[in-house]
This record gives C-alpha cells, sequence and structure tokens, in this order.
C-alpha cells in the first residue's frame, strides 16, 4: 500500500483527496500546515508528499531532504512553478478535480 502525506489549509479539498486516494488503495496521512509537523514525514516514511507551496509557504525549503525520500508533488498555480521547479518531481496547476490528482500522485510511485 502506497502512503500519502498530504497537506493543504483547505478542508474540504483535504477529505476529498483522503477518500479519493483511499479509493484507489493509498494509505493517506493530511496535515493543515507543516508547521510542527516535519516529525511526521520521518515516522510516517510516506512515497509521496503532496502539498500547496502556498500552504508550505516559507517552510518549502524543509522539504529538501525529503526529495529523495519520496515523491515531492507541488500543487498552485503557475506562478508558482519557478520557486518549487528545483524542488519537486511533479508540479500541478490548480484548480485540479480530486480523481486527477490522486491519479497524478499515485502512478509516480507504481
Amino acid at each position: 500500500m502506497k502512503k500519502v502525506f498530504y497537506v493543504d489549509k483547505g478542508d474540504f479539498l483535504r477529505k476529498t483527496m483522503e477518500l479519493a486516494l483511499k479509493q484507489k488503495g493509498a494509505d493517506i496521512y493530511t496535515v493543515e500546515t507543516m508547521e510542527n509537523n516535519f516529525y511526521l514525514l520521518d515516522d510516517l516514511l510516506p512515497d509521496v508528499i503532496v502539498f500547496d507551496v502556498k500552504t508550505v509557504g516559507n517552510q518549502l525549503e524543509n522539504l529538501r531532504p525529503y526529495a529523495q525520500k519520496a515523491v515531492l508533488v507541488g500543487v498552485g498555480d503557475e506562478t508558482d512553478r519557478t520557486s518549487v521547479s528545483d524542488l519537486v518531481r511533479l508540479f500541478l496547476v490548480k484548480p485540479l478535480e480530486a480523481k486527477t490528482l490522486a491519479s497524478s500522485i499515485l502512478s509516480l510511485v507504481d
């Protein structure tokens, strides 16, 4: 089972992604922000870390050590792409359907 760590302030999107990824057979853990939650990455050892660039904000550099341990997926608008291009394996531009995002995420770790 693939482990996905999903970070997004939007409660509705987090819950929607949780359902969509569970339907696709993933074990998903969600948090609102990365603040005080980086220890979870070491504990959970996820296959994929999904984050909205604006949600991670000034803690984006803190994800760099995990780029080798997990597939990092940045989600944001087109202007965010350059700020994370050296950090993420896949960058998706919002708006997205939850099922499309879930399929894109899981295809990276199959």
